[in-house]
């Protein structure tokens, strides 16, 4: 049995367990203002949580749920948390900011973020206008930021932000959200803005390939979300089609194996337990389980449960 932390928009994390062949009831274990994003230290188990506002904030809590502190997030609407060493990275959606905040050895906030402004527009006029960061992802000793507003991944040599590298320079219009590592060290990254999945090797786009074989409902658009390896599978998921889209990467790049819906409504984000997926479906208000096939890469509904708003899947 595995215990399942949930982010939402509606002003609460919840807490579930999954056995493996169902989704207990959600019980609320923190009270925080849109907490969109969580994550939790290693060692420690305290967990953060981001507040996706206008004037952001991030806070730690005990594992109990516990208050312990809240600090400003150096930027507005942060959507991301990352837990990396000594410190927790937080992007910031809004204006573009990266921050870092440094963890003492019991992952209380040992100081002040370091802020890491962003700067950069793109194509998309409604979406690009100036830079909007949107994850941070460990790539073997760097941090990599995602910066959808700005097609740029922006490269950390050290976790405390202090040495930035030259970025990789995204296809224009593209909008990167999301990056998983690949055991061979490519970096995956789901482009929200051109429905597309990208390959990253060395620092430069070897490939670039649709997100999914499935197309929009009508009148709407298919926006990839999160992207991570499950198994020996990579995994997008992609709102508006509402499908886990499955690949499997060889040497001559991502081969699609299969679409599969996630059975409900705008998959944002999702975790992977074993070889089942969590899927946060933000507008049908409901957590969904699916069991994955490593061998055809389709994805099989066993449950759900509902949540209020769900935007975030962390196992414990």
């Amino acid at each position: 049995m595995s215990t399942v932390l949930l982010g939402t928009y509606a002003d609460a994390v919840f807490e579930t367990r999954f056995t493996g062949t169902r989704l207990d009831a959600v019980r609320q274990v923190i009270t925080a203002p849109a907490p969109s994003f969580v994550a939790a230290h290693p060692a420690t188990g305290v967990r953060y949580a981001v507040a996706e506002v206008e004037h952001g904030a991030v806070s730690a809590f005990a594992p109990t749920g516990e208050l312990l502190a809240t600090l400003p997030s150096a930027g507005s609407y942060p959507c991301h948390a990352l837990v990396a060493g000594a410190h927790l990275w937080v992007a910031n959606y809004g204006d573009g900011t990266a921050a870092v905040v440094p963890l003492g050895p019991d992952g209380r906030f040992a100081g002040s973020p370091r802020r890491l402004p962003g700067a950069g527009s793109g194509p998309d006029a409604d979406r690009q206008e100036g830079p909007h960061a949107h994850s941070t992802t460990a790539v073997d000793t760097e941090l990599w930021v995602a910066d959808l507003g700005a097609d740029l991944l922006r490269r950390f040599r050290d976790e405390a932000g202090e040495r930035e590298a030259e970025p990789v320079r995204m296809p224009a219009g593209s909008g990167p959200r999301h990056l998983a590592v690949l055991a061979d060290g490519t970096v995956a990254v789901s482009t929200e803005l051109d429905d597309g999945l990208v390959l990253v090797r060395d620092g430069t786009v070897v490939v670039r390939v649709p997100a999914t074989g499935t197309p929009p409902p009508p009148g709407g658009r298919n926006q990839p979300s999160h992207v991570a390896v499950v198994g020996e599978l990579l995994v997008v998921a992609v709102r508006g089609a509402d499908v886990l889209s499955v690949f499997r990467v060889g040497a001559d790049g991502p081969v699609h194996l299969a679409d599969s819906p996630v059975g409900g409504a705008w998959p944002r984000h999702f975790a992977a337990v074993g070889d089942h997926v969590l899927v946060a479906c933000e507008h049908s208000d409901e957590v969904t389980a699916l069991a994955l096939d490593q061998a055809t890469g389709r994805a099989k509904l066993i449950g759900s449960t509902p949540v209020p708003a769900p935007s975030c899947v962390l196992p414990l």
